[in-house]
Protein backbone atom coordinates (compact mmCIF):
# COMPACT_ATOMS: atom_id res chain seq x y z
CA UNK A 1 0.00 0.00 0.00
CA UNK A 2 1.37 3.64 -0.52
CA UNK A 3 1.63 6.09 2.46
CA UNK A 4 -0.98 8.79 2.19
CA UNK A 5 0.64 12.45 0.81
CA UNK A 6 2.71 14.16 3.64
CA UNK A 7 3.16 17.89 3.96
CA UNK A 8 6.28 18.96 2.28
CA UNK A 9 7.63 20.38 6.21
CA UNK A 10 6.38 17.34 7.85
CA UNK A 11 4.17 19.57 10.53
CA UNK A 12 1.65 22.03 10.50
CA UNK A 13 -0.21 24.07 13.16
CA UNK A 14 3.22 24.09 15.24
CA UNK A 15 3.63 26.97 17.37
CA UNK A 16 6.90 27.36 19.02
CA UNK A 17 9.88 24.89 20.23
CA UNK A 18 9.30 23.96 23.26
CA UNK A 19 10.93 21.18 25.84
CA UNK A 20 14.71 21.95 24.36
CA UNK A 21 15.70 20.82 27.87
CA UNK A 22 12.99 17.63 27.85
CA UNK A 23 14.86 13.95 28.52
CA UNK A 24 12.98 12.55 30.99
CA UNK A 25 10.20 10.81 29.15
CA UNK A 26 12.98 7.93 27.71
CA UNK A 27 13.92 7.58 31.47
CA UNK A 28 13.24 4.12 30.77
CA UNK A 29 15.06 3.80 28.34
CA UNK A 30 18.23 2.82 29.97
CA UNK A 31 16.83 -0.07 31.67
CA UNK A 32 14.96 -0.06 35.42
CA UNK A 33 15.74 1.44 38.71
CA UNK A 34 17.38 -1.08 40.48
CA UNK A 35 16.32 -0.19 44.31
CA UNK A 36 14.08 -2.10 45.98
CA UNK A 37 14.92 -5.40 44.19
CA UNK A 38 13.58 -8.70 45.78
CA UNK A 39 16.11 -10.90 47.27
CA UNK A 40 15.60 -13.43 44.87
CA UNK A 41 16.41 -10.81 42.40
CA UNK A 42 19.83 -10.60 43.74
CA UNK A 43 20.06 -14.36 43.71
CA UNK A 44 18.99 -14.73 40.14
CA UNK A 45 21.54 -11.77 39.37
CA UNK A 46 24.16 -13.43 41.04
CA UNK A 47 23.18 -16.96 39.55
CA UNK A 48 23.38 -15.27 36.31
CA UNK A 49 26.66 -14.36 36.78
CA UNK A 50 28.01 -17.51 37.56
CA UNK A 51 26.12 -19.46 34.47
CA UNK A 52 27.86 -17.02 32.37
CA UNK A 53 31.66 -17.18 33.84
CA UNK A 54 31.19 -21.00 33.41
CA UNK A 55 29.80 -21.00 29.87
CA UNK A 56 31.49 -18.10 28.19
CA UNK A 57 31.34 -17.37 24.50
CA UNK A 58 31.24 -20.90 22.05
CA UNK A 59 34.20 -21.02 19.73
CA UNK A 60 31.76 -21.26 16.55
CA UNK A 61 29.31 -18.53 17.98
CA UNK A 62 27.30 -20.08 20.14
CA UNK A 63 27.13 -16.72 21.99
CA UNK A 64 26.66 -15.69 25.80
CA UNK A 65 24.56 -17.27 28.42
CA UNK A 66 21.60 -14.29 28.14
CA UNK A 67 21.08 -12.44 31.57
CA UNK A 68 17.70 -13.62 34.04
CA UNK A 69 14.18 -12.37 33.34
CA UNK A 70 13.91 -9.08 35.12
CA UNK A 71 12.67 -9.46 38.75
CA UNK A 72 11.35 -6.23 39.03
CA UNK A 73 7.81 -4.35 38.57
CA UNK A 74 5.65 -3.75 34.92
CA UNK A 75 3.03 -0.93 35.84
CA UNK A 76 2.06 0.08 32.81
CA UNK A 77 2.10 0.18 28.91
CA UNK A 78 5.10 -0.04 27.84
CA UNK A 79 7.11 -0.28 31.59
CA UNK A 80 7.23 3.56 31.83
CA UNK A 81 5.24 6.50 30.65
CA UNK A 82 7.93 6.97 27.65
CA UNK A 83 5.79 3.40 26.51
CA UNK A 84 9.35 2.46 25.89
CA UNK A 85 8.66 -1.50 26.06
CA UNK A 86 12.48 -1.93 27.24
CA UNK A 87 13.38 -3.37 30.50
CA UNK A 88 17.11 -4.69 31.69
CA UNK A 89 18.28 -8.01 32.45
CA UNK A 90 17.11 -10.82 29.13
CA UNK A 91 15.28 -13.02 27.99
CA UNK A 92 16.59 -16.85 28.54
CA UNK A 93 14.43 -19.20 27.00
CA UNK A 94 11.74 -20.29 29.01
CA UNK A 95 11.86 -24.09 30.43
CA UNK A 96 8.68 -24.50 31.44
CA UNK A 97 5.17 -21.99 31.76
CA UNK A 98 1.87 -22.11 33.64
CA UNK A 99 -1.82 -20.55 33.34
CA UNK A 100 -2.17 -17.99 35.41
CA UNK A 101 -5.55 -17.13 34.29
CA UNK A 102 -8.50 -18.16 32.40
CA UNK A 103 -10.09 -15.45 29.98
CA UNK A 104 -11.84 -15.30 26.72
CA UNK A 105 -9.51 -13.46 23.87
CA UNK A 106 -8.60 -10.95 26.53
CA UNK A 107 -6.58 -8.19 24.30
CA UNK A 108 -4.81 -5.94 26.58
CA UNK A 109 -1.56 -7.25 28.45
CA UNK A 110 -1.45 -7.63 32.23
CA UNK A 111 0.50 -5.56 34.67
CA UNK A 112 2.91 -6.95 37.17
CA UNK A 113 3.57 -5.70 40.60
CA UNK A 114 5.30 -7.33 43.31
CA UNK A 115 5.01 -10.32 42.22
CA UNK A 116 1.11 -10.33 41.00
CA UNK A 117 -0.27 -9.95 37.53
CA UNK A 118 -3.41 -8.00 37.13
CA UNK A 119 -4.96 -8.44 34.10
CA UNK A 120 -8.56 -6.92 32.49
CA UNK A 121 -10.78 -9.03 30.09
CA UNK A 122 -14.22 -8.86 28.87
CA UNK A 123 -15.85 -10.88 32.03
CA UNK A 124 -13.58 -9.19 34.65
CA UNK A 125 -10.74 -7.71 36.69
CA UNK A 126 -8.10 -10.08 38.59
CA UNK A 127 -5.02 -10.50 40.23
CA UNK A 128 -2.97 -13.38 40.56
CA UNK A 129 0.59 -14.06 42.09
CA UNK A 130 3.10 -15.67 39.75
CA UNK A 131 2.91 -18.79 41.75
CA UNK A 132 -0.25 -19.07 40.49
CA UNK A 133 -2.72 -18.36 43.79
CA UNK A 134 -5.50 -16.22 43.14
CA UNK A 135 -5.45 -12.84 45.04
CA UNK A 136 -8.82 -11.42 44.02
CA UNK A 137 -11.29 -11.10 41.04
CA UNK A 138 -13.97 -8.81 40.62
CA UNK A 139 -16.85 -10.12 38.01
CA UNK A 140 -18.03 -8.11 34.80
CA UNK A 141 -20.71 -5.83 34.64
CA UNK A 142 -23.72 -6.16 32.49
CA UNK A 143 -22.64 -4.48 28.54
CA UNK A 144 -19.37 -3.50 30.38
CA UNK A 145 -16.08 -4.69 29.26
CA UNK A 146 -12.19 -3.75 29.39
CA UNK A 147 -11.47 -2.06 26.23
CA UNK A 148 -7.73 -0.91 26.76
CA UNK A 149 -4.38 -1.49 28.38
CA UNK A 150 -4.30 -0.64 32.36
CA UNK A 151 -1.94 0.90 34.75
CA UNK A 152 -1.21 0.65 37.94
CA UNK A 153 0.40 3.23 40.55
CA UNK A 154 1.49 1.65 43.73
CA UNK A 155 1.55 5.26 45.17
CA UNK A 156 -1.58 5.69 45.13
CA UNK A 157 -2.55 1.84 45.43
CA UNK A 158 -4.94 2.26 42.72
CA UNK A 159 -5.05 0.26 39.75
CA UNK A 160 -6.84 1.92 36.61
CA UNK A 161 -9.01 0.36 33.73
CA UNK A 162 -10.15 1.53 31.03
CA UNK A 163 -14.01 0.03 29.76
CA UNK A 164 -16.14 0.87 27.46
CA UNK A 165 -19.83 0.08 27.44
CA UNK A 166 -21.65 -2.18 24.65
CA UNK A 167 -23.98 -0.46 22.64
CA UNK A 168 -27.27 -2.14 21.70
CA UNK A 169 -30.03 -0.96 19.13
CA UNK A 170 -31.57 1.07 21.76
CA UNK A 171 -28.47 3.03 23.08
CA UNK A 172 -26.93 4.24 24.12
CA UNK A 173 -25.20 6.25 21.66
CA UNK A 174 -22.88 7.19 21.53
CA UNK A 175 -21.95 4.92 24.16
CA UNK A 176 -19.76 6.06 27.13
CA UNK A 177 -15.81 5.30 27.85
CA UNK A 178 -14.92 5.47 31.38
CA UNK A 179 -11.40 4.92 33.42
CA UNK A 180 -12.75 3.06 36.82
CA UNK A 181 -10.01 2.95 39.29
CA UNK A 182 -9.56 -0.29 42.32
CA UNK A 183 -7.62 -0.73 45.20
CA UNK A 184 -5.22 -3.12 44.01
CA UNK A 185 -4.44 -5.05 46.90
CA UNK A 186 -8.75 -5.90 47.55
CA UNK A 187 -9.96 -5.07 44.50
CA UNK A 188 -12.86 -2.90 45.89
CA UNK A 189 -13.98 -0.44 42.92
CA UNK A 190 -12.67 2.96 44.32
CA UNK A 191 -14.35 5.10 41.61
CA UNK A 192 -15.12 5.93 38.13
CA UNK A 193 -15.24 7.99 35.90
CA UNK A 194 -16.19 8.80 31.95
CA UNK A 195 -13.60 10.02 29.44
CA UNK A 196 -15.33 9.84 26.43
CA UNK A 197 -17.16 7.86 23.87
CA UNK A 198 -16.86 4.56 22.44
CA UNK A 199 -13.91 3.53 24.33
CA UNK A 200 -11.07 3.96 26.54
CA UNK A 201 -7.58 2.98 24.62
CA UNK A 202 -4.95 3.56 27.03
CA UNK A 203 -4.19 4.69 30.36
CA UNK A 204 -0.93 6.55 31.75
CA UNK A 205 0.15 7.41 35.09
CA UNK A 206 3.17 10.20 35.34
CA UNK A 207 3.17 12.26 38.66
CA UNK A 208 0.65 10.84 40.19
CA UNK A 209 -2.17 11.49 37.46
CA UNK A 210 -3.69 9.86 34.87
CA UNK A 211 -3.66 10.85 31.00
CA UNK A 212 -6.12 8.42 29.00
CA UNK A 213 -6.56 8.73 25.39
CA UNK A 214 -9.87 7.77 24.42
CA UNK A 215 -11.86 7.35 21.06
CA UNK A 216 -13.25 11.09 21.77
CA UNK A 217 -10.56 13.06 23.88
CA UNK A 218 -7.34 12.12 25.82
CA UNK A 219 -8.02 13.34 29.39
CA UNK A 220 -5.78 14.08 32.33
CA UNK A 221 -7.60 13.01 35.53
CA UNK A 222 -6.15 13.47 39.64
CA UNK A 223 -5.70 10.71 41.43
CA UNK A 224 -8.75 10.89 43.21
CA UNK A 225 -10.72 10.77 39.93
CA UNK A 226 -11.19 14.74 39.52
CA UNK A 227 -10.46 16.34 35.77
CA UNK A 228 -7.79 18.42 34.79
CA UNK A 229 -8.41 19.00 31.47
CA UNK A 230 -10.02 17.18 28.63
CA UNK A 231 -9.06 17.99 24.81
CA UNK A 232 -11.09 16.73 22.12
CA UNK A 233 -9.54 14.14 19.74
CA UNK A 234 -10.70 11.82 16.25
CA UNK A 235 -11.39 8.29 16.98
CA UNK A 236 -8.92 5.96 15.88
CA UNK A 237 -10.67 4.09 13.10
CA UNK A 238 -9.88 4.01 9.06
CA UNK A 239 -13.36 2.16 7.48
CA UNK A 240 -10.76 3.17 4.33
CA UNK A 241 -8.16 -0.02 5.46
CA UNK A 242 -11.30 -1.43 7.31
CA UNK A 243 -9.74 -1.06 10.48
CA UNK A 244 -12.39 -0.35 13.38
CA UNK A 245 -11.24 0.76 16.77
CA UNK A 246 -11.45 -3.13 17.97
CA UNK A 247 -7.90 -3.18 18.31
CA UNK A 248 -6.66 -0.38 19.53
CA UNK A 249 -6.24 -1.75 22.91
CA UNK A 250 -2.88 -0.48 23.61
CA UNK A 251 -2.93 3.23 22.90
CA UNK A 252 -1.43 4.64 26.30
CA UNK A 253 -0.73 8.55 25.38
CA UNK A 254 3.53 8.92 26.10
CA UNK A 255 4.32 11.19 28.86
CA UNK A 256 7.34 13.84 29.98
CA UNK A 257 7.31 16.85 31.35
CA UNK A 258 6.96 19.12 28.93
CA UNK A 259 4.96 17.20 26.51
CA UNK A 260 1.82 14.34 26.41
CA UNK A 261 2.06 12.36 23.25
CA UNK A 262 -1.02 11.03 21.52
CA UNK A 263 -1.98 10.09 18.16
CA UNK A 264 -4.86 11.42 16.38
CA UNK A 265 -7.03 10.52 13.15
CA UNK A 266 -3.76 10.57 10.97
CA UNK A 267 -1.30 12.75 13.16
CA UNK A 268 0.87 12.30 16.37
CA UNK A 269 0.27 15.56 18.24
CA UNK A 270 2.03 17.03 21.60
CA UNK A 271 -0.37 18.54 24.13
CA UNK A 272 0.70 21.21 27.00
CA UNK A 273 0.78 18.93 30.35
CA UNK A 274 -0.29 21.90 32.20
CA UNK A 275 -3.96 22.47 30.32
CA UNK A 276 -4.11 20.08 27.63
CA UNK A 277 -3.63 22.98 24.80
CA UNK A 278 -2.40 21.64 21.47
CA UNK A 279 1.47 22.05 21.06
CA UNK A 280 2.15 20.69 17.67
CA UNK A 281 1.05 18.32 15.12
CA UNK A 282 2.82 16.15 12.61
CA UNK A 283 1.37 14.12 9.92
CA UNK A 284 1.23 10.28 10.97
CA UNK A 285 -0.35 7.55 8.38
CA UNK A 286 -3.14 5.96 10.64
CA UNK A 287 -1.58 5.56 13.46
CA UNK A 288 -3.21 3.03 15.27
CA UNK A 289 -0.97 2.15 18.74
CA UNK A 290 0.91 3.92 21.24
CA UNK A 291 4.35 6.56 20.76
CA UNK A 292 7.37 6.08 22.43
CA UNK A 293 9.73 8.35 23.75
CA UNK A 294 13.40 7.65 23.03
CA UNK A 295 16.06 10.15 23.05
CA UNK A 296 15.96 11.85 19.97
CA UNK A 297 12.49 12.75 20.54
CA UNK A 298 8.97 10.59 19.59
CA UNK A 299 8.40 7.40 17.26
CA UNK A 300 4.78 6.54 15.91
CA UNK A 301 3.70 3.65 13.85
CA UNK A 302 1.11 3.73 11.96
CA UNK A 303 -0.30 1.29 9.02
CA UNK A 304 1.07 3.24 5.86
CA UNK A 305 3.89 4.12 7.81
CA UNK A 306 6.53 5.27 10.75
CA UNK A 307 7.58 8.71 11.44
CA UNK A 308 9.91 10.09 14.10
CA UNK A 309 9.82 13.48 15.32
CA UNK A 310 12.02 15.41 17.85
CA UNK A 311 10.11 17.27 20.94
CA UNK A 312 10.10 20.33 18.60
CA UNK A 313 7.76 18.91 15.89
CA UNK A 314 9.99 18.40 13.39
CA UNK A 315 10.27 15.06 11.49
CA UNK A 316 13.33 13.37 11.97
CA UNK A 317 12.88 10.68 9.39
CA UNK A 318 10.22 8.37 7.93
CA UNK A 319 9.83 5.01 6.86
CA UNK A 320 7.21 3.32 4.14
CA UNK A 321 6.72 0.23 7.13
CA UNK A 322 3.24 -0.64 7.82
CA UNK A 323 2.42 -1.33 11.29
CA UNK A 324 -0.27 -1.69 14.03
CA UNK A 325 2.20 -2.38 17.24
CA UNK A 326 3.88 0.71 19.20
CA UNK A 327 7.84 0.05 18.90
CA UNK A 328 10.16 -0.72 21.30
CA UNK A 329 13.23 1.54 22.05
CA UNK A 330 16.50 1.36 24.17
CA UNK A 331 16.95 5.02 23.68
CA UNK A 332 19.44 4.56 20.64
CA UNK A 333 17.52 1.57 18.49
CA UNK A 334 14.13 1.44 17.61
CA UNK A 335 12.40 -1.67 17.19
CA UNK A 336 9.57 -2.04 14.89
CA UNK A 337 7.31 -5.44 14.13
CA UNK A 338 5.32 -6.00 10.92
CA UNK A 339 6.02 -8.87 8.90
CA UNK A 340 9.20 -8.68 9.70
CA UNK A 341 10.80 -7.30 13.28
CA UNK A 342 13.38 -4.54 12.21
CA UNK A 343 16.02 -2.61 14.19
CA UNK A 344 16.17 0.91 13.09
CA UNK A 345 18.76 3.14 13.59
CA UNK A 346 17.03 6.19 16.20
CA UNK A 347 18.93 8.94 14.55
CA UNK A 348 18.61 7.65 10.75
CA UNK A 349 15.62 4.96 10.57
CA UNK A 350 17.80 2.96 8.67
CA UNK A 351 17.62 -0.40 9.20
CA UNK A 352 20.32 -2.28 11.23
CA UNK A 353 18.93 -5.88 10.46
CA UNK A 354 15.85 -7.49 9.45
CA UNK A 355 14.17 -10.95 10.04
CA UNK A 356 11.16 -11.91 9.26
CA UNK A 357 8.26 -13.05 11.74
CA UNK A 358 5.60 -15.87 11.62
CA UNK A 359 2.95 -13.38 12.13
CA UNK A 360 0.58 -11.77 10.06
CA UNK A 361 0.45 -8.06 9.52
CA UNK A 362 -2.61 -7.24 11.91
CA UNK A 363 -1.04 -7.75 15.22
CA UNK A 364 -0.67 -5.34 17.79
CA UNK A 365 1.28 -6.98 20.19
CA UNK A 366 4.78 -4.49 20.62
CA UNK A 367 8.06 -5.56 20.66
CA UNK A 368 9.92 -5.87 24.02
CA UNK A 369 13.73 -5.24 24.00
CA UNK A 370 15.96 -6.40 27.16
CA UNK A 371 19.58 -5.35 27.23
CA UNK A 372 20.78 -8.29 25.06
CA UNK A 373 16.82 -9.65 23.30
CA UNK A 374 14.19 -8.94 21.91
CA UNK A 375 11.21 -10.51 22.55
CA UNK A 376 8.03 -10.64 19.88
CA UNK A 377 4.66 -12.89 20.41
CA UNK A 378 4.15 -14.47 16.88
CA UNK A 379 1.04 -16.57 18.05
CA UNK A 380 4.30 -17.97 20.43
CA UNK A 381 7.18 -15.77 21.99
CA UNK A 382 10.29 -15.70 20.21
CA UNK A 383 13.35 -14.52 21.50
CA UNK A 384 16.26 -12.36 19.02
CA UNK A 385 19.34 -11.32 19.75
CA UNK A 386 19.84 -7.78 19.34
CA UNK A 387 23.97 -8.25 18.67
CA UNK A 388 24.61 -11.01 16.07
CA UNK A 389 26.98 -9.64 14.12
CA UNK A 390 30.46 -11.01 12.43
CA UNK A 391 31.55 -14.01 11.20
CA UNK A 392 31.61 -16.09 14.18
CA UNK A 393 28.20 -14.66 15.61
CA UNK A 394 25.73 -16.71 16.77
CA UNK A 395 21.46 -17.11 14.67
CA UNK A 396 19.56 -14.06 15.69
CA UNK A 397 16.72 -15.96 16.35
CA UNK A 398 17.93 -17.09 20.02
CA UNK A 399 15.08 -19.80 20.72
CA UNK A 400 11.18 -20.09 19.94
CA UNK A 401 8.90 -21.71 22.53
CA UNK A 402 5.75 -22.76 20.74
CA UNK A 403 3.19 -24.10 23.58
CA UNK A 404 1.10 -23.06 24.37
CA UNK A 405 -0.67 -20.52 21.66
CA UNK A 406 -0.77 -17.08 22.65
CA UNK A 407 -1.50 -14.06 20.79
CA UNK A 408 -0.19 -11.13 18.68
CA UNK A 409 -2.76 -8.43 20.26
CA UNK A 410 -1.24 -8.02 23.69
CA UNK A 411 2.54 -6.96 24.40
CA UNK A 412 4.46 -9.37 26.03
CA UNK A 413 5.86 -8.38 29.86
CA UNK A 414 8.86 -9.04 31.38
CA UNK A 415 8.49 -8.93 35.09
CA UNK A 416 9.14 -10.71 38.60
CA UNK A 417 11.54 -12.79 37.26
CA UNK A 418 8.87 -14.74 34.09
CA UNK A 419 7.65 -13.63 30.97
CA UNK A 420 3.78 -13.26 30.65
CA UNK A 421 2.36 -13.35 28.02
CA UNK A 422 -1.84 -13.69 26.66
CA UNK A 423 -2.99 -15.75 24.33
CA UNK A 424 -7.03 -16.61 23.55
CA UNK A 425 -7.32 -18.81 26.56
CA UNK A 426 -5.83 -16.60 29.33
CA UNK A 427 -2.86 -15.36 30.89
CA UNK A 428 0.16 -17.58 30.83
CA UNK A 429 3.72 -16.95 32.26
CA UNK A 430 6.87 -18.51 31.34
CA UNK A 431 9.96 -19.22 33.47
CA UNK A 432 13.39 -19.91 33.04
CA UNK A 433 14.43 -22.87 35.95
CA UNK A 434 18.45 -22.65 35.82
CA UNK A 435 18.44 -25.86 38.02
CA UNK A 436 16.58 -27.58 34.66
Amino acid sequence: MTPPSTPSDGRDGRDGRDGRDSRDGCGGCGGRDASGRSRRAVLATAGTAVAGALAGCSALGGGTTPSAFADGDWHSFGNAPGNQNRVAGGAPEPTDHDVLADANWPYAPPVVHDDTAYLATGERVLAVQANGVEAWQRPGEDRVVASGAPALDPDEGLLYVPKRVVPRSDGPDPAPAFVTAYDYETGFEQWRVRVGDDRAYGVTVHGGDLYVRSASACVRLGPDGSERWRTPLDPLRYDEYNLSGTFATQVAPAVENAGVYVPDRNALVKLEPGTGDERWRVHAATPYAAPVLDNGGVVQTGWQGVVAVDRFGDVRWRRDLQSLAAPATDGTDVYVATTDLYELDGTTGESNWTIPLSRGDTGTAAPVVTDDTVVVDADHPVAYRRDADGLLAPDRKRWTYTQPHTGTYATPVVASGNLFAVGPAGLYAFEHNTET
